[in-house]
């Protein structure tokens, strides 16, 4: 048969069956080159989504020919206002033209000043406005206080910082230079919090009230209150005081997300140690400010001797558990006699499904609006393939560097529901001018934070290996100081890691040179996605 067809070929005895074997080779080729180029189809989703980030707001306008920001070194520029005894670093310039196209953008990076620069967080070490409070009374001094203007410095890498260790090595143990802080394996020595052993910190799954081990904790729990149900009826935990995060780091084996939580400097770094690891957590206390989560939206809330007094102020703290804790929910509390399980009235028609079905059923939260569900609907849609049919495999991205994940305007938290079946974790974040979806992403069991994006965010320096930005640079770029987003976003990004940007032609052609300007490699994909990788450069390293 071939040697049949090869001759029809070579003689050309019948022309129509030659020109029809051409036409069926062009159509096939044209199949698989469309088949492997990801732009058309990239285009088509970023057009198809039924959840615009905000149709309201005007396009920025075409950059002009030449536009250059600089950053001269005075006092607004690079500080951090310590104490005496902190403020000692020196200060370092370095000045960086990029000529990007329309755009030429003059700025003169700096480091942030002071011994502790290095885990510099701008709303939290805000020293002068620290002192000038009134009372520490009730944990005011670990609240945020914003300092004005934002900083646009740029935080250094510790001594002998190298990229993490993947996961799921990380959950056990870490590079010591990435978080050289060896107080705990003194002061907790006896509890097995954390250990040093030669380049490593490792985390043997101990704890001030794991005694026999975090997971047979985690048992006992479940069979004093069967009803719990680790991973179908109990999904997304709030644990209170958190030490090293290992509570949350074992659920996650059980299909359970915990945003682990406590103040800065309680425990010497002890966020920073989960953040490391690769388990969701973040900086924060119950003082006089409410937490940045929305009304019952917590499965349970776990207390072991996390030091908060409860009935403190008449109870304050206690009311802003409850109003956090989902209706049917529990709080665990553990003490030193006893361990306390108090069930809230519980209310079964308000339940969400269980996990994992919870994750694409319509959230009870949802808007009552007509088109509210159909919306819903589409956005999952729109994201599942945006992310499996460009994100996941055109863009460049090592997926498998990629463990702690931050969406900077998460809508209903659909990017975080694709990328579900993937080794990583996303923080959902809320920008607080857009539309208020939190409550819909903790419905569908994932976890999530309000913020203010003109703010530095409540986390360490090197903390996520990506960030994802959807149609919010160009509405930032009208409220704030871009070139402070920028520094906050080097600030929270490790080295290696990635900027995923979705955004209009106009906003990445506005970015573009800023984060050139880091020294961050740029690639941008079909005019509408900008990946950046954050390069190890410092201004004190010249390049």
């Amino acid at each position: 048969m071939a040697e049949s067809a090869h001759s029809l070929l070579q003689e050309r005895k019948y022309p129509f069956i030659f020109a029809f074997f051409i036409l069926l080779i062009f159509v096939t080729l044209r199949l698989i080159s469309n088949s492997q180029t990801p732009a058309a189809t990239a285009a088509d989703l970023a057009k198809s989504n039924p959840f615009p980030s905000n149709p309201k707001t005007p396009p920025l306008s075409s950059p002009s020919n030449s536009s250059t920001i600089s950053l001269n070194n005075d006092s607004s520029i690079g500080n951090i206002t310590t104490d005496s005894n902190t403020n000692t670093g020196a200060s370092v310039d370095n000045a960086a033209a990029v000529d990007d196209g329309d755009q030429v953008v003059d700025v003169e990076w700096e480091l942030c000043k002071g011994s502790a620069a290095v885990d510099y967080i701008p709303c939290l070490d805000n020293w002068n406005a620290i002192k000038a409070l009134p009372s520490r009374r009730h944990m005011e001094h670990r609240e945020r206080h914003c300092p004005d203007p934002t900083p646009k410095c740029l935080v250094p890498l510790p001594k002998g910082y190298r990229i993490p260790v993947p996961w799921p090595k990380s959950r056990d143990m870490i590079w010591y230079n990435n978080v050289p802080h060896p107080k705990l394996t003194e002061y907790k020595k006896d509890q097995h919090w954390v250990v040093k052993s030669g380049d490593y910190f490792v985390f043997p799954g101990g704890g001030t009230q794991f005694k026999n081990g975090v997971n047979q904790y985690i048992e006992s729990i479940e069979k004093t209150l069967p009803v719990i149900e680790w991973g179908k009826k109990t999904r997304v935990i709030l644990d209170v005081g958190c030490g090293v995060a290992s509570f949350g780091g074992a659920l996650l084996d059980r299909n359970v997300i915990t945003v682990s939580f406590a103040p800065k400097d309680e425990h010497e770094a002890q966020i920073q140690f989960a953040l490391e690891r690769g388990i969701p957590a973040m900086l924060s206390v119950i003082g006089t400010q409410k937490l940045t989560f929305p009304d019952n939206s917590y499965d349970l809330i776990h207390c072991a001797r996390c030091r908060v007094h409860w009935d403190a102020d008449g109870g304050k703290p206690l009311m802003e558990l409850n109003r956090m804790l989902r209706p049917g929910g529990y709080f665990i509390w553990y003490v030193p006699l006893d361990s306390c399980l108090v069930p809230l009235p519980v209310d079964s028609d308000k339940w969400p499904s269980p996990w994992p079905e919870r994750l694409i059923n319509t959230p009870q939260s949802l808007s009552a609006e007509p088109d509210a569900e159909e919306t819903f609907k589409g956005d999952t849609r729109h994201w599942s393939a945006l992310v499996s049919e460009v994100y996941l495999g055109g863009l460049g991205i090592n997926w498998s560097s990629v463990r702690n994940v931050m969406d900077m305007n998460a809508g209903y938290g659909s990017f975080a529901a694709a990328l579900i079946n993937q080794p990583l974790w996303v923080m959902n974040v809320v920008p607080i001018h857009r539309p208020d979806t939190l409550s819909a992403i903790f419905d569908r069991g994932l976890i999530g934070t309000y913020h203010d994006w003109c703010e530095s965010f409540n986390t360490y320096p090197r903390t996520y290996d990506l960030l994802h930005s959807s149609f919010l640079l160009r509405n930032l770029s009208m409220r704030c100081d871009i070139i402070a987003v920028a520094a906050e976003m080097d600030r929270i990004l490790r080295p290696g890691g990635y900027l995923l940007v979705q955004d209009t032609i106009e906003t990445i052609t506005k970015i573009t040179p800023i984060l050139k300007s880091l020294q961050w490699s740029i690639k941008v994909h079909q005019e509408q996605f900008l990946v950046g990788t954050k390069d190890f450069w410092r201004p004190d390293a010249g390049n």
